[in-house]
């Protein structure tokens, strides 16, 4: 099973270079549609090379003043991939939603089969969605965007550590985890758990200008990961580099 994890920095097409952001600073409140298009062009590209079963993706846009109305995720629904999901990040009941700058923000998942799934929320933070995957043979699969300042973060970690505890059986993180303070923020939710980080520590997964971070990473269940491989492959169309997660489950059995 192949599973990507995004970052697609809602189609604005930006790089993280500094001549991209200095070129393209308008794109943060307006993105025209062809940019977008081309965009998503690109990933749906990483798609057709790769062949996911599983898209996970943080912050899409399903149609806000910046994007013209313009809702990705279907735009990315094709007839190899139809089956998905997409929901605001900050939780139906935030106030965010009707804020002009992050209405229509949202995480979503892309996928060939019809994984059962549901959607959970932080208490702590602002965003707060949490995505609850069942994988068949596997085990069972989050995914989230961590938040930018350091003690929701860690309280965010608290709380993740408690939803696989309770999920029981082996279980995966993949998450921008936002920890810009290096690996050691992870020692919330990896204290009393048997997860291990597969990411390769020197290979960065963000990048502003000359500074280059690992802040998107997977996270598995000892037992996974002998039959797990993790690859970063870069997206020039974002900040963020993606994810790829290829678990073989007959090997689990």
């Amino acid at each position: 099973m192949k599973i990507i994890f995004s970052n697609l920095g809602y189609a604005r097409g930006i790089s993280g270079s500094l001549a991209h952001h200095m070129q393209y600073a308008s794109r943060h409140f307006y993105i025209r549609h062809a940019v977008q298009n081309a965009v998503l062009a690109q990933f749906r590209h990483l798609l057709v090379k790769e062949q996911p079963e599983l898209c996970c993706m943080v912050e899409l846009d399903r149609g806000s003043l910046q994007s013209g109305y313009y809702n990705q995720m279907t735009a990315l629904l094709d007839e190899q991939y139809c089956y998905s999901d997409i929901a605001n990040k900050y939780g139906d009941a935030s106030w965010l939603n009707w804020m002009p700058l992050h209405g229509g923000k949202s995480n979503g998942l892309l996928a060939r089969h019809d994984f059962a799934f549901k959607k959970l929320y932080f208490k702590h933070g602002s965003k707060r969605l949490i995505y609850q995957i069942a994988l068949p043979d596997i085990g069972t699969l989050f995914f989230a965007h961590f938040s930018l300042q350091r003690k929701v973060r860690a309280l965010q970690l608290i709380e993740m550590k408690e939803l696989i505890q309770a999920s029981g059986g082996p279980a995966i993180v993949l998450a921008d985890f936002n920890i810009l303070q290096g690996f050691g923020e992870l020692r919330p939710l990896l204290d009393g758990t048997d997860l291990v980080v597969l990411n390769d520590p020197d290979i960065p997964t963000f990048t502003f200008h000359r500074r280059l971070l690992t802040l998107d990473l997977c996270l598995c269940s000892n037992e996974l990961v002998g039959q797990a491989r993790l690859d970063v492959i870069p997206q020039p169309y974002s900040d963020h580099a993606a994810l790829l997660l290829e678990i073989n489950p007959t090997l689990l059995l």
